[in-house]
């Protein structure tokens, strides 16, 4: 699919959202026995800055911990050839938005993900890179599972200045509502996909984020040499609004 130009609609976020940090704003542990489907709600927003001291505690790291630190700016996941990571934020909404700064990993087959997803058989909203793409980001959607869009809608970022997203960091968001879910970048309004589309997934709540190899993606993402790594991507802050 030919990249598109993301459009002039904006999304009322600043470049570092008015939130307090993540030592001001603190987030209670969810609930050890969680709602039938596992999952645990909250109408409290949250702001989480990987500056702060102990910021990763809010979050709980399913694969591979030990390719998830902080830094004293940012958290790292590392890709090795051994295994990727992904970080879990481990509250849910119905409807609302999160956000995060991030800087993708580079190189073939490379796969950097930030997305929403619910239980399974899981809906799934996703902002995706490939990493030997470095100007592109994809967005696509799962509904029970099943992927519907089976080519990611891909949007160009050559016209930001300077563009290579492995080296620069920039704000994407995801925001489900009731009636559309809707992808951002930089506050740009990328893409809308309406509630009348034949298939929604309205019940993807859950935030998950972290590098992966895509090497065995019929090509989609290439393939990765290790020669060449391990491979890092960077996440800033992450923002979390539940709509409530």
């Amino acid at each position: 699919m030919q990249p598109t130009t993301p459009s002039a609609t904006p999304f009322v976020s600043p470049v570092a959202p008015e939130v307090p940090d993540a030592s001001a704003n603190p987030v209670a542990k969810p609930p050890a026995t969680p709602d039938a489907s596992g999952r645990s709600y909250t109408c409290s927003r949250d702001y989480v800055d990987f500056s702060t001291a102990g910021a990763m505690s809010k979050f709980n790291v399913e694969w591979c911990p030990q390719n998830s630190y902080q830094t004293k700016d940012s958290v790292v996941w590392r890709l090795t050839q051994e295994c990727g990571t992904t970080m879990v934020y481990p509250w849910d909404f119905h409807y609302g938005r999160v956000e995060a700064r991030i800087r993708i990993g580079a190189g073939s087959g490379v796969v950097t993900a930030f997305l929403l997803l619910g239980p399974a058989p899981s809906d799934e909203i996703d902002f995706e890179w490939v990493g030997r793409d470095l100007t592109q980001v994809q967005t696509m959607y799962y509904v029970q599972s099943h992927r519907v869009d089976m080519l990611p809608e891909v949007f160009s970022v050559s016209q930001q200045s300077p563009d290579n997203l492995s080296t620069t960091f920039q704000n994407y968001a995801v925001e489900l509502n009731k009636d559309s879910v809707k992808w951002y970048l930089n506050g740009m309004l990328l893409r809308t996909l309406p509630k009348n589309s034949a298939e929604f997934p309205s019940d993807a709540s859950r935030a998950r984020m972290g590098i992966w190899d895509g090497t065995q993606t019929g090509g989609w993402a290439g393939t990765v040499d290790w020669s060449q790594g391990p491979f890092t991507a960077e996440m800033q802050w992450f923002n979390f609004t539940p709509y409530c």
